[in-house]
């Protein structure tokens, strides 16, 4: 049986030691093909699922890889775990050297996003690592963590996708005129550890982009935390196949109230089943 949570982390390890030489050099920025989903595959990029690939391969782990970049890729004979990878959550910035971006792996045994049973999401300048194992909890750097308690959106700091749609741009004036911060740092997979651990109380997505890749792993690190990962208009993210291309638009948050309270300000309130929103 593979220990999911020690196997995540040896491979972000790998990762870590492959990427972190290139953060924010010339050669970190290649344009060397394409990625599953059809955007750019940079040098960082194709470097962080190589080494990824090579230690599962030189340690005979047999598993479907799912690579941000590579897309579906079968190991070994007998494949008994499917692994998400995305190498380098937040691309432009690490090739530019801006110190926000992570490695994000989740484990599924069987290829649905719903069953992910174990993630880890990596600091790629500083090691920090975010880990959590379905109905164990989720851990900082061997700390247990939890969401912050604020409730309100006036005192909080969220962090936002700043989209260059302006409709979904539109959408979110209410939210930034009301908070007591606003963030948007790059990376969507750390900045939703970021809510699990509680620096700050939100990230917000509108943009209908995200795939299951950049939210997997951080999405079961903010649940087991104790927060809250929905889509706008409240609902679950369905529970499709990881090795397919899907996108969706998400909220993170650090409790009910305040996805009321954020949810009531960017989706009509008849879309909200019998939440009461709180204004404070």
């Amino acid at each position: 049986m593979v220990d999911t949570v020690d196997l995540l982390i040896k491979v972000a390890k790998e990762i870590y030691s492959a990427v972190h030489p290139l953060l924010g050099t010339v050669d970190a920025r290649k344009i060397v093909g394409s990625g599953f989903g059809g955007d750019k595959t940079r040098l960082i990029d194709a470097v962080s699922e190589k080494v990824a690939i090579e230690y599962l391969e030189r340690n005979n782990f047999s598993c479907i890889f799912v690579g941000e970049e590579c897309g579906v890729r079968r190991i070994g004979s007998s494949p008994n775990f499917y692994l998400i990878v995305d190498g380098v959550d937040g691309t432009n910035n690490a090739i530019k050297g801006i110190r926000f971006a992570s490695a994000s792996l989740a484990l599924s045994r069987t290829g649905f996003l719903g069953d992910i049973e174990a993630a880890v999401v990596m600091d790629l300048y500083n090691g920090e690592t975010f880990l959590a194992e379905r109905n164990s909890g989720a851990k900082r750097d061997g700390e247990t963590i939890k969401p912050s308690e604020i409730r309100c959106l006036k005192d909080s700091i969220i962090s936002i996708n700043i989209t260059k749609n302006t409709g979904a741009a539109r959408r979110l004036l209410p939210i930034i005129s009301r908070a007591k911060g606003i963030r948007s740092f790059g990376s969507a997979a750390l900045e939703i550890c970021h809510v699990a651990c509680g620096l700050l109380e939100a990230y917000i997505d509108l943009r209908g982009v995200l795939r299951t890749t950049d939210f997997a792993a951080g999405m079961l690190i903010l649940k087991e935390a104790g927060g809250i990962f929905l889509q706008p208009n409240g609902e679950e993210i369905p529970n499709v196949p990881l090795t397919e291309v899907k996108r969706f638009s998400i909220i993170a948050l650090a409790n009910k109230e305040l996805f009321h309270e954020i949810s009531s300000l960017i989706t009509p309130s008849t879309s909200l089943q019998g939440g009461q929103t709180t204004i404070c």
